[in-house]
């Protein structure tokens, strides 16, 4: 374990907001934990992550607001920076946000506002963690002797024996003694056949023995999640696979020696790599044991997926296994992808994929005219019809298009014009978005007109203004049984910040349109959005979506600038600090 202490940022300011989240919107990080902070800051965040974007903007100015020093200090250090990092995949994520949970306590920044970024763009799974020095009373917290107290309660709460790291591998699901060997090997430990299970080694040096009947007692038979997350993996690989094929992902430049004598270094192949025989029978050759090597790589340093390749007794490969760290489980290849397969990089011919292609699988778009009103309309997948007037413009764009252009060109008028919909249909879906579990309660009361307004309570104490009803919604209310009106309530609070959070997308789809189309901001008439406005909206809008074709946040390369090159940008490669055993 290496526990780092950032160095110190005057200013009044917060940076490592920035570089994290940058990393989070170009598919590198995922926010953990967001710790003693509102509820409307939480779903304003957690709205603008589902769909791939930065919220910099968003905890930045909470953190400054929360670090008001009312004249108690000089100071303007305000930003505390930690991160914690081990080897290999000896810790899973959540489980070093866990550990970063105790750092904080134990350092006395439990009760500080701090948010936890798990990085996946190394070989080590790591966090890092960002809070304020300022206390509610304004008055810094000392951080004279944070190298001492960091190492010791590092130290404190990492005083753990190897029975622990047992227990961790235990807690993986596997059906079979190769799998269960290939989770050990993950977690950095060898082993040695013995008459009645294995004997691990770490380090060379003996670390215990496990029975087989422990590892029979462990086992995980018909799992539910395994096929759900075999499928998963299976598009996970395939879409890198194709990607590396086509020279989508550049291959790791050589890393340059310190000596001024010695060459450039390229990282080596997997030995088992070149034991693996291609479809003539022969060795892969050394251009695809190359791909194959950095096919490995991503799925290690983005998605926390170790990759084995199992021998036979003259170690020629013969399959491999995949040890999923991210959903705790371990899998055959061949359930994810022929060993074949997964070895072939040869290019396949394909449709170039455009953003329209992203909504044909949500909607149908009809553009239409009806006496003086031009009009588009979709038909939702989920059953909503939503229609909106146009202008005459927008219209001929539609009619003067060539027949095979006209479904694109009606798919981009929707997405711009529906846009907010949209990404309420799929903030509905996701499961990870969960507006109701941070509502304490809803109460309505009557307005002097006599309609209704509600009040939403967080579990953090805040409370919104009232929010009206409209009149559907007023006699609705009205006719609800009384038993029956808390859940309506709770109905409309959740339909509400929704709402509130596809808005706050919107705003930022918006943002990046007008950088992208170069104006300085767009009509705020619908009907005045020209071509190159339609198609740069629908452009991000297709990107923001595009992180459920493959079901995982983990690793998705995004196509915008995450903003230019700072002296935090290589920090996960300099990770320094106090070591301490694990």
């Amino acid at each position: 374990m290496i526990v780092t202490k950032h160095k110190p940022v005057p200013g009044g300011g917060f940076p490592a907001v920035r570089y994290n989240e940058d990393k989070v919107a170009g598919g590198l990080a995922t926010l953990m934990a967001m710790e003693n902070v509102s509820d409307e800051l939480r779903c304003k965040v957690e709205a603008l992550h589902c769909f791939g974007l930065d919220a910099r903007a968003e905890i930045d100015r909470y953190l400054k607001d929360r670090s008001q020093t009312f004249g108690n200090s000089s100071t303007t250090r305000f930003q505390l920076h930690l991160s914690a990092s081990v080897q290999g995949r000896a810790m899973s994520p959540e489980e070093l946000t866990d550990f970063a949970r105790e750092l904080m306590n134990g350092i006395g920044y439990g009760r500080q506002p701090y948010f936890v970024y798990s990085h996946h763009d190394t070989g080590n799974n790591h966090v890092h963690i960002v809070t304020t020095r300022i206390q509610p009373n304004g008055k810094p917290i000392p951080d004279h002797q944070d190298y001492i107290i960091l190492n010791d309660c590092a130290n404190r709460i990492l005083a753990s024996d190897i029975g622990k790291d047992i227990d961790r591998i235990f807690s993986y699901d596997y059906e079979t003694e190769g799998q269960f060997a290939n989770i050990v090997r993950a977690h950095g430990y060898k082993l040695e056949k013995t008459e009645y299970g294995y004997r691990l080694f770490k380090g060379g040096a003996n670390a215990g023995s496990i029975a087989d009947s422990d590892i029979l007692s462990h086992r995980t038979e018909k799992s539910r999640k395994r096929k759900a997350r075999a499928t998963q993996l299976k598009a996970i690989v395939k879409k890198y696979k194709d990607e590396i094929a086509q020279g989508k992902i550049p291959r790791p430049e050589p890393e340059k020696p310190k000596g001024r004598k010695k060459k450039p270094t390229t990282e080596k192949v997997n030995a088992d790599i070149k034991r693996i025989l291609g479809s003539e029978g022969k060795p892969l050759s050394a251009e695809n044991q190359e791909k194959l090597q950095q096919l490995i790589d991503i799925l290690k340093t983005r998605f926390g997926i170790d990759v084995f390749f199992q021998k036979d007794k003259n170690g020629q490969v013969r399959g491999y296994g995949l040890v999923d760290h991210t959903g705790k489980i371990a899998l055959d290849g061949s359930k994810v992808m022929n060993l074949s397969e997964l070895t072939d990089f040869a290019t396949k011919q394909q449709r170039k994929a455009s953003p329209p292609d992203v909504y044909r699988d949500l909607f149908t778009a009809e553009i239409g005219r009806e006496g003086l009103d031009d009009y588009v309309r979709i038909h939702a997948k989920d059953g909503n019809i939503y229609r909106t007037s146009i202008s005459a413009s927008q219209y001929l764009w539609y009619i003067n298009a060539k027949l095979e252009e006209k479904e694109d060109v009606a798919l981009k008028i929707a997405s711009a014009m529906f846009r907010k919909q949209i990404l309420v249909m799929y903030l509905n879906r996701d499961p990870d978005f969960d507006p109701k579990a941070s509502i304490k309660n809803v109460t309505a009361y009557r307005n002097r007109n006599g309609g209704f307004s509600y009040s939403i309570s967080f579990n953090d104490g805040y409370t919104t203004l009232g929010i009206p009803m409209d009149q559907d919604e007023s006699d609705r209310y009205r006719k609800t049984d009384p038993d029956d009106r808390q859940d309506f309530l709770m109905r409309l609070a959740v339909d509400h910040l929704t709402n509130k959070s596809a808005q706050d997308i919107v705003n930022r789809i918006d943002q990046q349109a007008t950088n992208k189309t170069g104006v300085r901001s767009l009509p705020i008439r619908p009907k005045e959005y020209t071509p190159e406005i339609i198609t740069a909206i629908s452009h991000v809008l297709s990107l923001n979506l595009s992180r459920f074709n493959v079901g995982t946040r983990h690793g998705q390369n995004r196509e915008w600038e995450v903003g230019h090159k700072s002296p935090y940008d290589d920090l996960d490669t300099k990770m320094s600090g106090t070591r301490m055993s694990i």
